[in-house]
Order: structure tokens, then C-alpha cells, then sequence
């Protein structure tokens, strides 16, 4: 019973894991990376601060832009 448990909760942790690395990877870095080179051009870094800031700050944009619409609708 013991071994299932274990097996459970590795497995959870590898779709935990893999959950994660999408989130930071594509919907956080991507943005952040596309706009951190509007200002930086081809000096960009994909791993670098700058893009995964530029990332969190854009989905706050989005998400006060939606909420804000919603209010007015």
C-alpha cells in the first residue's frame, strides 16, 4: 500500500512539474522575451530577469485590461 502511495505522489509530482516549466516557459517567458525585445532588439536574453518581469507584468495587464472591460460591460 505504502509502495503505491510513493508511486502516486512521484507521479504527481512529475505532472506538477511538467505544469509548471509550461506555465514559466511559454506563457510567462514568451511574452516577456517578445517584449523585452521590442526594447532591447537582438540584445534580448529568453532566460534572462528582464523577460520573465516583462512576462508577469504583462499577464497583470491583461488580466486588470479584462477585468476592467468586464466592469464596463
Amino acid at each position: 500500500m505504502e509502495d503505491i502511495l510513493v508511486l502516486l505522489l512521484r507521479l504527481l509530482g512529475v505532472i506538477a512539474q511538467g505544469v509548471l516549466y509550461f506555465v514559466m516557459e511559454f506563457l510567462i517567458k514568451g511574452p516577456g522575451y517578445l517584449i523585452h525585445r521590442l526594447f532591447a532588439g537582438k540584445h534580448a536574453d529568453l532566460d534572462g530577469l528582464f523577460a520573465i518581469v516583462f512576462g508577469i507584468v504583462f499577464w497583470v495587464v491583461v488580466g486588470l485590461g479584462a477585468y476592467f472591460i468586464y466592469r464596463l460591460v
